[in-house]
């Protein structure tokens, strides 16, 4: 339930790596790897975000605001999705 708590929240995956805890095999690997995802789901929504404003800074698109949610909201999703099949057992690695 922790690894699996691990992808859908980020706090969990640094309680993992912190602690004697990522000596277990199964929970110490999905821990690293949900915070390696975070990792990469925070770089991806910062630079959208950054690239947002680096848009409107020049010329303003209505809605474009709108692409921040989506990239957020999809990203969040791929993360409950592997917490999901993290929970059905399910060996499985991110594409790094």
């Amino acid at each position: 339930m922790l690894a699996a708590l691990a992808y859908g929240l980020w706090i969990p995956a640094l309680y993992i790596v912190l602690t004697p805890r990522r000596r277990a095999e199964f929970l110490g690997f999905h821990g690293g790897q949900a915070l390696l995802l975070w990792t990469g789901i925070f770089v991806v929504f910062f630079a959208v975000r950054f690239l947002v404003n680096l848009v409107w800074s020049v010329f303003y698109i209505p809605f474009l605001d709108t692409l921040e949610v989506v990239t957020g909201t999809a990203l969040w999703g791929y993360a409950l999705y592997c917490g999901f099949r993290c929970l059905a057992g399910i060996e499985f690695r991110l594409p790094y």
